[in-house]
């Protein structure tokens, strides 16, 4: 005798609510096995995403000049030569560009009259703002004029602001760096994220680069000139090659290189390795999923365990209902229909639980979480195939009674 469909169904449900205690402790290891793979996933996907973003917007645009690089290497033939203020000058001189800016830079302590606190000190041009896509939230940038006559002053990022003002107008301030006293004339604009070391980019004050160089970095021979790596923003796809051959050019003519010599310097570009980060971000996002998922698997093994205990607590019961014409099938169909049920249930519980938690837990727009349908239905499938798998030992065992011995059963 052959039983439907929809019996198989209420008789797996109401085993279910027979044992409701029993049921949520069964539903609680997939449940939150769903909730991590799902959150997993979808932080991994939103860091992905915004990297990318980040990439196409400003840094598809950028290029950047690092000395010192031989085929990823140290020139074992010549010192470690930094850039010079006049390779920033012809640089900046490329048709086309929209800006370009040497970097240098120093952590320091920053003292207020109240407070003090350890930022980045960057040694900054006029174009400075324009080559890293900042924008001014309050005051002015630095001025050519104040890079001329080495002026003491200062433009300062939002958490320096909160860090040593904590609410007070700093403009106007003095702050002094190395006991040097330097006035606030500005505050840039908030920047979301942290950069390619994993820093706070908004713990930074930016001093006119000459007067960093001679009062903060040093002014012998070693710094007096000294740019540790330049910057170029408003190279499109198509004027990339053009803008490196150009870059190239100034570069070894600057350090007394010819075209056959390998060059002691290295023009890199984050966009040309857009697909080696996405790749990289990929894998991460896979890691991050594969640790969920063994919490998803450690509940699997707990849906086992109980469903193997609910066997043989029913033993009679299977046997009675062989013996009036149930078949091995129906029984198998049953159980396997209740760790279903388990699972359709713990997995919708467990992408509401995924999506909650991960609210809670992240608070922040510096990663911002992706919910696809593929996220989702990713997540839930586990769950099925989890309850499936480590549903179908139990419901096996239970097909195989001899409803004779299990009607002995006690």
């Amino acid at each position: 005798m052959r039983i439907p469909g929809l019996t198989t169904l209420t008789l797996a449900s109401g085993s279910l609510l027979e044992r409701p205690f029993r049921t949520l402790l069964t539903m609680l290891g997939i449940i939150i096995g769903v909730a991590a793979v799902f959150a997993m996933l979808s932080i991994g996907e939103g860091s992905r995403q915004k990297i990318l973003e980040n990439i196409d917007s400003v840094e598809a645009r950028t290029i950047s000049i690092f000395p010192n690089w031989n085929n990823g290497r140290a020139s074992a033939r010549r010192a470690w030569r930094p850039f010079t203020e006049q390779d920033v000058l012809d640089i900046q001189a490329i048709p086309g560009g929209e800006a370009a800016t040497g970097e240098l830079s120093q952590e320091y302590s920053i003292v207020s009259e109240t407070s003090d606190w350890r930022a980045n000190v960057i040694g900054a041009d006029p174009q400075y703002l324009a080559a890293n896509d900042l924008q001014m939230q309050r005051g002015r940038p630095i001025t050519q004029t104040e890079i001329e006559r080495r002026e003491t002053v200062a433009v300062i990022g939002t958490s320096v602001v909160r860090s040593l003002f904590r609410g007070q107008d700093p403009m106007g301030e003095r702050i002094k760096i190395q006991n040097i006293p330097f006035e606030i004339i500005g505050i840039v604009d908030e920047t979301e994220g942290t950069n390619w070391r994993g820093q706070d980019q908004n713990n930074f004050v930016l001093v006119p680069r000459p007067t960093g160089r001679a009062r903060l970095f040093g002014d012998d021979r070693l710094v007096r000139n000294q740019v540790r790596s330049i910057r170029i923003v408003g190279a499109t796809h198509e004027d990339r090659a053009r803008f490196e051959r150009e870059v190239d050019f100034i570069m070894r003519r600057s350090r007394g290189l010819t075209a056959d010599e390998a060059p002691d310097f290295r023009i890199f570009n984050f966009s040309a390795n857009r697909q080696a980060v996405a790749e990289t971000q990929r894998t991460l996002s896979l890691l991050l999923a594969t640790m969920g998922a063994v919490s998803l698997i450690v509940g699997g093994v707990g849906v086992m365990n109980i469903m193997l205990v609910s066997v043989t607590e029913r033993t009679r019961e299977i046997g009675l209902r062989m013996a009036i014409g149930a078949r091995g099938s129906d029984i198998l169909s049953q159980f396997l229909t209740e760790a279903l049920l388990l699972s359709i249930i713990s997995g919708l519980l467990g992408l509401g639980l995924g999506y909650a938690v991960s609210q809670v837990s992240l608070g922040t727009d510096e990663i911002e979480m992706v919910f696809s349908p593929n996220i989702a239905i990713l997540s839930f499938g586990s769950a099925l195939l989890v309850g499936v798998v480590f549903g179908f030992l139990p419901a096996q065992r239970a097909s195989q009674l001899n409803p004779i011995e299990a009607l002995r059963h006690e």
